[in-house]
């Protein structure tokens, strides 16, 4: 006889879509376990934006929080370590093995372990992450709104990006990063809407409040302070999509995340994937509106199968 799992559902990776389908799945009274091992993305910025009624707030608080409303409901354990492996038994256990070497099995496995931004090696580029340096104008234009704006181009990304920064500063500034390079008919027709083109950057030099004071090209050239943009790709945070099973994307505005359909399923049964690690907007309220709406399809779907929820954690207390 097939055991049965420790856990209906496992989920790995405990940012905002990781912990809403918690919440979600907590309050369905699903046997679920929520590995988080902390190390958030959005970690060096300030304060996260556009988040309903904690728009500001840093990433850290929105955590603490975020864990803090788990504690209500019994049926979730939260495991503070790393998944380190993931295998799919021929019944369709999953078996996830975390950093302590620990062992946990789980029905259904939701993926929400995130993606690491591929920043450009540039000279000091790395220390101003979040604070001079950024990926995204809706969660940072307002704070640089109408100061000069270097954007690096890494990716065609860029191009749209460039059009979508004019919103928060006219005074843009677009320097590629070898190797890629910006055809001539894509810079005449930025050139058209008052974008400059310059040389690469060789380095970017920090401002003692965290801000880039100077911009300084291959050529020599300085542009002064900045507020710096970069369309960098993003690769996968955990190699367990992959060894999973998922696709990724190759190219497009979603090279780099999982393939999934509609629904965040990932093609493998019983594996689901939400937040930035899956294909779609980038943005904490997103990632945790996709938690919510995965748990509850999830949960939706065992209900449907006629699996009644187990109501408390098969083995261990919270924080077991």
């Amino acid at each position: 006889m097939t055991p049965t799992p420790e856990f209906e559902i496992a989920i790995v990776g405990g940012g905002p879509a990781g912990l809403s389908a918690a919440l979600i799945l907590g309050r369905s009274r699903r046997a679920t376990v929520l590995f988080d091992a902390g190390a958030p993305r959005n970690a060096p910025a300030a304060g996260a934006h556009n988040v309903f009624t904690r728009d500001g707030t840093s990433p850290h608080e929105l955590h603490r929080i975020g864990r803090q409303q788990l504690t209500p409901y019994p049926s979730v354990a939260v495991r503070e370590v790393q998944v380190v492996d993931a295998a799919r038994a021929e019944d369709g256990t999953f078996v996830l093995t975390d950093a302590d070497g620990r062992r946990t099995t789980a029905a259904q496995v939701i993926l929400a372990t995130g993606v690491v931004d591929e920043l450009p090696p540039i000279d000091g580029l790395r220390a101003l992450w979040g604070s001079g340096v950024f990926h995204c104008p809706y969660c940072h234009g307002w704070e640089v709104q109408d100061r000069p704006f270097v954007l690096l181009a890494q990716s065609p990304h860029a191009l749209q990006l460039a059009r979508a920064l004019r919103g928060w500063s006219t005074d843009l500034t677009i320097c590629p990063v070898p190797p890629f390079v910006i055809d001539a008919e894509e810079q005449r027709a930025l050139s058209e809407l008052g974008v400059r083109f310059r040389a690469p950057v060789q380095r970017l030099v920090a401002g003692s409040d965290g801000t880039v004071a100077d911009v300084v090209l291959t050529t020599g050239e300085h542009l002064g302070p900045a507020a710096v943009f970069t369309s960098a790709p993003v690769r996968q945070r955990s190699h367990l999509p992959e060894k999973l099973g998922c696709l990724l994307h190759t190219e497009g505005m979603f090279a780099g995340q999982i393939q999934v359909d509609d629904h965040g399923a990932t093609g493998v049964p019983g594996l689901y994937a939400v937040g930035d690690a899956a294909q779609g907007p980038q943005q904490v309220i997103v990632a945790a509106a996709e938690g919510t709406m995965m748990g509850g399809f999830v949960n939706g779907m065992l209900l449907l199968a006629g699996d009644l929820p187990r109501g408390v954690v098969a083995q261990g207390t919270k924080g077991a």
